[in-house]
């Protein structure tokens, strides 16, 4: 056994006294360093702490040390190993390394891009600990989220929302055909604790992820299972428990990754439960002392419907739900050029009531008795290849690209609506059932340090079903009744692109792009007895071309300026031409005759330090003219503006094109750094869209907004006060009808507020983080714009994670 033991310790230590440590010029661990020598051409590739193990070469052999993004390195061996650590000089006139590691779709450098990019970090998911997804955006200052119910969070960027931005999941779309044009709760659905990063791209971005990309582009890439650089197996993970005072909320998450040096598995599970929601009680910011009570609510009592009074209206009766989010994933490195992944990801919640709906009223009675979602579910299963070339070959040689990736991938979607009329036996359902194929081909090509070519294609196939039936609930017998969408619809969209990267020796980098889309579309309505349409079958066939252009321009090491001009489209989904839908008083019709919406948008920004970066400042200044853009308007069907709908007479709307739009507008961040440690920030957010053809305001564009934080970091310690904001709209700047202006007081718009917060967290022994919050200090009654349930009144929120 002794012997054993020093034989053991005898080799382990002579394999890591062969580590070594390569650094840049800052001190920072470099992963990705590719470490050969002529003998050994195969070499080792440094980790992410930037360690390399050398035992694979002679002692006497030169080694040399090649990284994209730094001066090639020669040194020998045994003084490497002597040394201990190898810095690295940084190379001029080079990307940033992630260029080269990844297809451009994949991991896009915001320091290099000539439009705005927010990065959400892993590290600032852990500190935030935001409940959800929806949340984590709303976090960052410049993105504004709707809420129409507890399980719901719609993004608005720059004054688009819904179908006019793109969701992707590592890399696959998750817009699909009836991605709807008012709000979209489908951010809840992804699982923050599992995320490695978030990118937010705001502005049209067509020419890289085509149709739909009109206000930008929302992309969550989660954590991958690293593949050990030695042949032996690791072993980490992470666990957390988080508790909300205001919804009685509770969240656990539990997630575990091992692996050797040719596989890797990562496993994740996460399981919510929120309560009802409760309303802040202080409404001195808007006056109005009943605006947002929720006075009734509907039980059953001996089988009827019965309306009993709230003990307490400042509860959100029904905005309660669970949610349970799972994700697993397997990869295998078969050799140095070719890495496969498999990607499952699964989330189900439990039905989720709709606010808005349960506090409608009509002849002094609640509307409705029921009206909730489905379970929402969303499955995604992805195969995915990734190609690269040896690290130390020859730029120049004429091969087809550097790096790529092949994605394979399904999604199943269901998206059922449940509702029945208070005092009325008869339960509505409206299913929708998805499936959704998808295939991504990307690739880089670097040319020489300073020049790239990013290209791909892309196609999405889509099967929709939809039905609808009408179910008594004691006898449980059925009848079909008017469904949602067509009854089958076949929804594909391709396209092709190219994209260009150059960076000059002034330091200056030059982006264009163009790519091409070819959307087709099918749908059939199986029975048109409930509505009357003149027409059984809408068949849609466009295509369209956009590009991009753009310069970042760095005068200096302490100044940043971006010019950018983009052109993007959006064809028209089976949501936009197929939609039967009532709310208000207003009946949603399908139209045939519907076109794809084209948008030319620019924009200039201006980023600056002062005073050895003791102040950061940078502006953003857009505008985005659209064509024939597609807005809800009155209507007429068989030359009638108005029909009877579930037995009462509505007004007829339906999508169709505007001649022309625009929405412009600016946003601005300023950061003060008092010390290394302490930091103040301030983003702030202005928007304004215009039906230039009817001079009405458009929807979805929120007041000014943006956020002020005061943080103080260091060592273990992260805590921080801050205030999120919105300013006034006034009715005259909503669209006539729109954005449920009707929640809003009197019908006059949404009234400003301001909320107070601070959050504390500690890490002990550097695995052990102990969190808590308090938000809404004030107990602050306000809605955010557009939404249909009051935000949180005084929460404290209480997490213990551990790392291991």
């Amino acid at each position: 056994m002794k012997l054993l033991f020093t034989i053991s310790l005898f080799t382990s230590t002579s394999i890591f006294a062969q580590n070594i440590t390569i650094q840049d010029e800052t001190g920072k661990p470099v992963q990705g360093v590719f470490i050969y020598s002529k003998k050994n051409q195969a070499g080792v590739i440094s980790d992410k702490d930037g360690i390399a193990n050398l035992k694979a070469f002679e002692h006497d052999e030169y080694l040399y040390f090649s990284h994209l993004q730094f001066k090639l390195k020669k040194i020998l061996k045994e003084d490497a190993v002597e040394i201990g650590v190898v810095v690295l000089l940084a190379d001029e006139n080079i990307f940033p390394p992630v260029v080269y590691e990844h297809p451009l779709r994949y991991n896009v450098d915001s320091d290099d891009e000539a439009g705005k990019i927010e990065t959400i970090s892993r590290e600032i998911v852990k500190i935030e600990n935001p409940p959800t997804s929806a949340d984590m955006l709303q976090n960052t200052g410049h993105v504004l989220v709707q809420k129409s119910q507890g399980g719901g969070g719609s993004p608005i960027i720059r004054g688009f929302e819904a179908n006019k931005l793109l969701l992707v999941i590592d890399g696959v779309r998750m817009n699909n055909a009836i991605y709807r044009s008012g709000h979209l709760q489908n951010s809840i659905t992804i699982d923050n604790s599992v995320l490695d990063h978030t990118e937010i791209i705001f502005g049209p971005s067509s020419s890289l992820y085509g149709s739909d990309a009109l206000g930008g582009v929302i992309h969550f890439h989660t954590k991958d299972p690293k593949i050990n650089e030695v042949d032996t197996t690791y072993f980490e993970g992470s666990s957390y428990v988080r508790y909300n005072t205001n919804n009685n909320g509770m969240t656990g998450h539990f997630d575990f990754s091992t692996g050797r040096n040719k596989w890797g598995v990562l496993s994740s599970i996460t399981a919510s439960r929120f309560g009802d929601m409760v309303m802040g009680e202080n409404r001195i910011l808007h006056g109005d002392s009943l605006w947002g009570l929720h006075p009734y609510y509907v039980i059953r009592v001996d089988d009827m419907d019965t309306m009993v009074a709230n003990p307490n209206p400042n509860i959100q009766v029904g905005t309660g739900y669970t949610q349970f989010d799972v994700l697993q994933k397997l990869m295998y490195k078969a050799n140095d050029h070719l890495t496969m992944s498999l990607n499952f990801q699964y989330s189900t919640s439990s039905r989720i009531n709709r606010y808005d709906k349960l506090t409608e009223y009509t002849g002094g009675q609640l509307k409705y008795a029921e009206w909730y979602y489905g379970p929402q579910n969303r499955l995604l299963s992805q195969l995915k290849f990734e190609f690269n070339r040896r690290p130390n070959q020859d730029l120049n040689k004429k091969k087809l690209y550097t790096t790529g990736a092949l994605s394979l991938a399904y999604q199943r979607i269901d998206e059922d609506r449940i509702s029945r009329r208070f005092q009325n036996d008869l339960r509505q359902h409206q299913e929708e059932d998805l499936n959704v194929f998808s295939l991504n081909l990307d690739f880089n090509k670097v040319f020489a340090k300073s020049r790239v070519l990013f290209y791909g294609i892309e196609a999405q196939h889509n099967l929709v079903k939809s039905t609808a039936y009408e179910q008594n609930i004691f006898s449980e017998g059925r009848v079909d009744i008017q469904t949602r969408y067509p009854n089958f619809s076949n929804y594909l969209s391709s396209g092709i692109y190219v994209e260009y990267k150059q960076k000059f020796k002034n330091n200056a980098t030059l982006t264009s792009g163009l790519r091409y889309s070819l959307v087709y579309a099918n749908s059939q309505f199986k029975d048109t007895s409930f509505i009357s349409l003149p027409y059984n079958e809408v068949n849609i066939l466009t295509s369209a071309p956009s590009g991009n252009i753009g310069l970042v321009l760095r005068p200096d090491s302490i100044s940043r300026v971006r010019i950018l001009g983009t052109s993007g489209f959006r064809a028209p989904n089976v949501d936009d031409y197929g939609k039967i839908f009532e709310k208000s008083g207003i009946t949603v019709v399908p139209n045939d005759d519907i076109k794809p919406e084209y948008a030319f948008g620019a924009e200039f920004s201006v980023e600056r330090s002062f005073f050895k970066r003791l102040l950061e400042i940078s502006g953003t200044v857009y505008s985005t003219y659209l064509f024939n853009a597609m807005v809800q308007r009155d209507f007429e069907l068989n030359g009638q503006d108005s029909i009877m709908y579930e037995g009462e007479m509505t007004k007829i709307q339906a999508i169709q094109n505007t001649d022309n739009a625009i929405v412009y507008g600016a946003s601005a961040s300023l950061r003060v750094n008092f010390t290394q440690d302490l930091r103040f920030d301030y983003t702030y957010n202005y928007t304004k869209g215009i039906d230039l053809a009817n001079d009405t305001p458009l929807e979805h564009i929120p007041p000014q907004f943006g956020k002020i934080s005061l943080t103080y970091e260091k060592d273990d310690l992260n805590t921080a006060l801050y205030s999120f904001y919105n300013f006034r709209k006034r009715a005259d700047d909503y669209t006539p009808g729109g954005d449920n202006i009707d929640l809003t007081p009197n019908e006059g718009g949404i009234p400003p507020w301001w909320t107070l917060n601070y959050r504390i967290s500690y890490t002990f022994w550097e695995t052990l983080t102990l969190q808590a919050a308090v938000e809404n200090i004030l107990d602050v009654h306000y809605r955010q714009f557009a939404s249909g349930i009051s935000a949180l009144g005084r929460n404290f929120m209480f997490s213990l994670k551990a790392d291991f």
